[in-house]
């Protein structure tokens, strides 16, 4: 089975390496038939210069690969924005000054006093319950926001500050707190004809974002739409987890994945 990368990194994000041709041909070797590049664009460091000579570079070296693979792959040019809820000016200059096959929406960092940096950054390990919680609860409350009120075609990584919290600094967090607050993320998702991100960047690990809970609740719902996403920071790891991904939402009775390029759906069969 041939699948398609919705969610990848290059050399022009801060956090990735490798160029787009050494990720295209990876991306062949690996049996996808096509990936999105999705580079960083985190609305709080925009007014830094690199961040937007970083976004110029990968929109210019998407479009460039489209054409050169254009017989063996089918690249879509996109963009992870994350924390547009920050400013939403911001994001709507980003999306409308490209043309962008795919917008994915993300939250990295959250509304939180004092602690406004990228999660990724904070130790955890020095708060306490009380405020793990009251993190946990801007993180959730930031996404919701994000699902409600931002321009996207993908929302990602769902549930992605367990991978701080939980997994690197094994602090508890009751989830069921968030139901409620999920299932509203969910219904927004399908009522704004969006598309949900199963991103398997941590199934080595033993975890998807969101969990296979989530991803039930989300076809109890009435979602239809899902993209995957391997979230690679390098050229070998683009299809990490991909195929263990498809075998999970094939459970909950999901059939077809989608990718996109002007930013319009489009789904293919995965039975």
């Amino acid at each position: 089975m041939k699948l398609f990368n919705n969610h990848t990194h290059t050399e022009f994000s801060h956090d990735g390496t490798g160029s787009i041709d050494e990720i295209s041909v990876c991306a062949v070797n690996q049996n996808l038939f096509g990936f999105a590049v999705t580079d960083h664009c985190d609305c709080e460091y925009i007014n830094a210069s690199a961040v937007k000579a970083l976004l110029n570079k990968s929109y210019n070296s998407a479009k460039y690969a489209k054409k050169k693979y254009n017989e063996q792959l089918i690249i879509s040019c996109g963009v992870e924005i994350g924390e547009a809820i920050f400013d939403l000016s911001v994001a709507e200059n980003i999306i409308s000054s490209y043309n962008w096959d795919v917008v994915l929406g993300s939250v990295h960092a959250v509304r939180f006093d004092k602690y406004e940096m990228p999660f990724s950054t904070i130790d955890f390990s020095t708060f306490t319950d009380k405020q793990i919680q009251k993190y946990v609860d801007a993180y959730f409350a930031d996404v919701l926001d994000t699902a409600m009120q931002c321009d996207y075609d993908v929302l990602c990584h769902l549930s992605v500050i367990l991978r701080y919290v939980t997994y690197k600094y094994n602090r508890f967090v009751d989830m069921s707190r968030y139901d409620r607050t999920i299932e509203k993320i969910l219904k927004t998702v399908i009522e704004r004809d969006k598309t949900l991100e199963i991103n398997t960047s941590g199934i080595d690990k033993g975890y998807l974002m969101p969990d296979e809970k989530i991803i039930e609740v989300y076809k109890s719902l009435g979602g239809k739409r899902i993209t995957l996403g391997s979230d690679s920071h390098a050229p070998d790891s683009i299809s990490n987890g991909l195929e263990e991904g498809v075998n999970v939402i094939k459970k909950y009775g999901f059939d077809k994945l989608t990718y996109y390029i002007d930013r319009k759906p489009i789904e293919y069969s995965i039975i």
